[in-house]
């Protein structure tokens, strides 16, 4: 594991980070030092590819939990290559990249045939958004064993709904309320609350709390990143994202992080909360 000296806002003196986290990236050398700042804060480690051959060569071993890729670096049929690998062999992934001709046909293959995160250079909440994406990096296999548990339902929901939550399992981002969530389908919360009922849903409330779950999971568990900053990054406090734990999987989040579930026995347990009545 790393292990880093640094403060925390929620600590008056130095905390030590530790983490086994491990960042695969292919980035430019001005990209790369921010990208290797935040992962040290993290106390993650960071493995910089020089080119795409070996990029393509790195995803379908195990190592690594989150791609981080800057699709300027990438011909459109290297991001074509990308995107067949990450569906044989799945990890998320985030494209960090600036609005511009060099990467535009790329990050349009990405965006349409891959559930990868985009973070885009030179907007004002670029750092935050980067340092949020690459902490809330989904397991890949929590996401893909509730997905499964719950997909007799999800075939039930309007598709503009379920390709919404199937995104946020993905990618581990999401709207931050169901209100937020209801003006994105073009649905109003009465009737985004009455789809899910139709679909066997308990609440959306409780699909939310599934998304929190599956995004915070790896930083709870292979991390120690201060919990009051998981939930700030989560969009909630600490209290109310223990709650959420407790509620869908019997256990807070220091319990769980001091002794980690199964990833299949997380799913089920949510599947039973999110369906049961």
């Amino acid at each position: 594991m790393a292990d880093l000296p640094l403060p925390d806002a929620d600590s008056p003196g130095p905390v030590r980070i530790r983490s086994d986290l491990i960042y695969i990236v292919f980035l430019p050398p001005d990209v790369l030092r921010t990208v290797s700042s935040i992962a040290a804060g993290y106390g993650g480690n960071m493995v910089s590819l020089p080119n795409a051959r070996q990029l393509l060569a790195a995803i379908p071993f195990p190592d690594g939990d989150c791609l981080v890729i800057d699709p300027s670096l990438t011909t459109p049929i290297i991001a074509e290559t990308i995107v067949s690998a990450l569906a044989k062999f799945p990890r998320p992934i985030v494209v960090f990249s600036a609005v511009n001709a060099a990467a535009m046909e790329s990050v349009v293959i990405l965006a349409r045939r891959s559930q990868a995160r985009f973070v885009f250079r030179g907007v004002p909440t670029e750092r935050s958004t980067l340092e949020q994406a690459l902490l809330l990096t989904p397991d890949v296999k929590l996401r893909a064993a509730l997905l499964s548990e719950i997909d007799a339902h999800m075939a039930r929901l309007p598709s503009v709904i379920a390709d919404r939550l199937r995104d946020a399992f993905m990618t581990g981002d999401s709207a931050r309320s169901l209100d937020a969530l209801a003006a994105m389908t073009g649905l109003t919360r009465r009737g985004l609350d009455r789809r899910f009922a139709r679909a066997g849903f308990v609440s959306g409330k409780r699909l939310l709390d599934a998304w929190h779950i599956v995004a915070g999971y790896t930083a709870i568990t292979r991390s120690m990143v201060p919990l009051g900053r998981i939930a700030r990054m989560l969009g909630c406090t600490t209290r109310a994202m223990d709650a959420q734990f407790v509620v869908m999987i019997g256990v807070t989040c220091s319990g769980l992080r001091a002794e980690p579930i199964s990833v299949e026995e997380a799913a089920g347990r949510m599947a039973r909360r999110l369906t049961e009545r």
